[in-house]
């Protein structure tokens, strides 16, 4: 009996060893040409170790010593005239609708970058110098409205 049980794995091992040496076998049969070694690749150029140095940032624009702008904010009732003077790195701008917008705000104008705040701190004006315009927002309280402001013809520069 001992024999039995010996021969069973021993069996299974000659037989998977048959069968995948014959899979082997299919497959190198199923070649048409032996394996030749590859040529090596083209080395790739290394890499140049001169630096280019990166481009300079751009400096913000800046607005202009003294400059006036104006533009307009249509509205459900009617029209808010926004005047912005810029005097060296100050601001001073006025909002006026006629009725319930009336507010004056002050601030920083560096960098092309506008900051504006009323004395009690509910409204404020933000914008940007882009070209001879100035685009940015006034808020007044809870409402906020986008403006463009063009640069004033009159305003000797």
């Amino acid at each position: 009996m001992s024999q039995n049980r010996i021969r069973g794995p021993v069996l299974t091992l000659v037989v998977a060893a048959a069968l995948g040496g014959g899979i082997w076998l299919v497959n190198e049969g199923q070649r048409s040409e032996p394996l030749a070694p590859q040529p090596a690749a083209a080395q790739a150029p290394a890499p140049s170790t001169t630096s280019v140095p990166a481009p300079p940032v751009p400096a913000p624009p800046a607005f202009p010593a003294n400059a006036t702008y104006a533009g307009e904010i249509p509205t459900k009732t009617g029209v808010i005239a926004v005047d912005i003077s810029i005097d060296g790195e100050q601001g001073v701008a006025y909002a006026c609708d006629g009725a319930a917008v009336d507010v004056w705000l002050r601030g920083s104008a560096s960098d092309g970058k506008l900051n504006l705040v009323s004395a009690d701190g509910e409204s404020r004006l933000t914008g940007r110098l882009e070209g001879d315009a100035v685009a940015g927002t006034l808020a007044v309280g809870a409402k906020s409205w986008t403006f463009t402001a063009a640069r004033g013809v009159d305003d000797g520069n």
